[in-house]
C-alpha cells in the first residue's frame, strides 16, 4: 500500500541548504523533472563565446536542444535577457539543431 505524506511548502531561495548548483546538478541528472520528455543531458557550465555560462544544455531524439538556465528567486529582467543571449549564440552556432 502506497505511503500518503504531508509535503510542506518551502522557499528554495531562502533554504540555506538548498543552492543553485544543487538544483541544476538534479535536473542534469534527472531532465525528466522539467515535463519536456526524454532529454539527455550535453553538458553543464557551458562557456559562451561572448562570456558567461549557459548553466546546461539539453536535447531530444529529434535533434531539438533546450538551452536551460536556473535561477532561485524571482525572475529579474537581466537573467532574461541573459537567457536569451545564450539561446541565440547556441542558435548560430548550431543552426543544424532546432533550438
Amino acid at each position: 500500500m502506497a505511503k500518503i505524506i504531508k509535503m510542506e511548502k518551502i522557499s528554495l531561495k531562502n533554504n540555506p541548504a538548498i543552492k543553485e548548483d544543487l538544483i541544476q546538478s538534479f535536473i542534469f541528472e534527472n531532465p525528466s523533472v522539467l515535463g519536456l520528455g526524454e532529454l539527455s543531458p550535453i553538458q553543464r557550465e557551458k562557456v559562451q563565446p561572448a562570456g558567461g555560462r549557459l548553466d546546461m544544455l539539453l536535447a531530444n531524439d529529434d535533434g531539438t536542444r533546450y538551452e536551460v538556465e536556473i535561477q532561485l528567486g524571482a525572475t529579474d529582467p537581466s537573467h532574461i535577457i541573459r537567457t536569451v543571449e545564450y539561446w541565440d549564440s547556441e542558435k548560430k552556432r548550431y543552426p543544424q539543431y532546432d533550438h
